[in-house]
């Protein structure tokens, strides 16, 4: 059983090799040549904004600050109880593309933040919306990268994970949960031909889209109930037949998601949940996927376990180098998609510790889901 086991971690640990190299690459190519391709269509930048008065000035000015020569800025005050909109309101005498739009209160069966999104999505005026998070600053080519990015590829939806900034070594390691996707799950240049809803990816941060398709799809109705925002309308795009893209953001917008590590654990928590599909065929998958990742996040303990044991009993020598065979490689993958992605040399070291607390997010949250208490997420409850 333990020989089965560890050849299991090596066998992972080989396909984060090669899924690695392969997203690598992809983006690469992907990002090379993005000056050659420009656009002057009108596009609305959309940015739900609840209590958000640490960060939305930071925002809003690096919105104003764009080089596309064509935009509306459009800020939904989400309820806030907060000076976000006074905020917002001294930021429009600057500047006559910012439109400060003060959101209704929230519709039964909508989530928070899916309703704030159909309020600016049917106050957009241009053929393209990009909706960003108020803790995101961008640098003044962000929308034009991504329109670019979008016409190369002749897609109808783009998003990608921004630099994220984050204060202690505990708040980067939950944030690097995102790292998963290019490391274990997602083959980003498969995706892009065959463009399967499951790993159909996104991030809020930076959604850039064709608003000819969002119409086409019903806007954010059909979405209302979701918990994860971003990667559900990526799938909804993909499942109606609009080509979804994701690309790295890094180096064009940043963001501070969570300022510590309650508020990341929290956030997280609900994301992941928000992703897994709901069903007794969805449950044993994910159990079997959890499984595995415990086993992943052991392997370093185990590796050195079974090679102590083989000074004395030398059958534990082989699953012993499988296990840090597997260990090794997945680790290596791990650092190679934190760089790429701007994340800190000891975060990226530390994937085993990541892989971890992906766990523990997900086994807490879904028995706050399960118990009925919900997410908790900007003074709101979510079931």
């Amino acid at each position: 059983m333990i020989l089965i086991l560890c050849s299991v971690i090596a066998l992972i640990g080989l396909w984060a090799v090669v899924l690695t190299i392969s997203n690598l690459s992809y983006f690469r190519s992907l990002t090379k040549d993005w000056e050659n391709h420009t656009s002057d269509e009108l596009i609305t930048i959309a940015v739900p904004a609840r209590n958000e008065e640490a960060n939305i000035e930071a925002c809003i000015r690096s919105l104003m600050a764009q080089s596309h020569p064509n935009l509306e800025i459009l800020v939904l005050d989400d309820n806030s109880e907060d000076k976000t909109a006074s905020i917002v309101k001294n930021l429009q005498k600057e500047d006559n593309r910012i439109h400060l739009l003060h959101g209704q209160a929230l519709r039964q069966g909508w989530r928070g933040k899916l309703w704030a999104m159909e309020q600016l999505f049917t106050s957009s005026k241009g053929s393209y919306i990009l909706f960003t998070d108020a803790d995101t600053v961008h640098s003044k080519d962000s929308v034009a990268f991504g329109m670019s990015l979008l016409i190369q590829r002749k897609a109808a939806f783009l998003s990608g994970y921004p630099k994220q900034e984050t204060k202690g070594l505990g708040t980067g390691l939950l944030v690097s949960a995102m790292l998963f996707n290019p490391t274990l799950f997602v083959p980003f240049a498969l995706q892009e031909k065959l463009q399967w809803p499951l790993f159909s990816m996104a991030i809020g941060q930076y959604m850039l889209l064709k608003k000819e398709a969002l119409v086409s799809i019903g806007g954010f109705s059909s979405l209302r109930t979701e918990i994860c925002d971003d990667v559900t309308l990526a799938r909804a795009f993909a499942r109606n037949g609009f080509k979804q893209i994701f690309a790295p953001m890094t180096e064009v917008v940043e963001c501070e998601m969570f300022p510590t590590f309650k508020s990341a654990f929290s956030g997280l928590e609900r994301s992941i949940n928000g992703v897994v599909k709901q069903g007794l065929l969805g449950f044993l998958i994910i159990m079997l996927i959890v499984a595995a990742l415990l086993l992943l996040a052991v392997s370093p303990l185990l590796a050195l376990t079974l090679l102590i044991l083989s000074f004395g009993t030398p059958h534990f020598l082989l699953p012993g180098l499988l296990s840090l065979l597997g260990c090794i490689l997945l680790s290596s993958s791990w650092a190679a998609s934190a760089k790429r992605f701007a994340f800190s040399t000891s975060v990226g070291l530390l994937g085993h510790a990541t892989i971890f607390f992906v766990v523990l997010m997900y086994l807490h949250g879904a028995y706050l889901r399960s118990s009925g208490r919900g997410f908790v997420w900007k003074g709101r409850i979510i079931p």
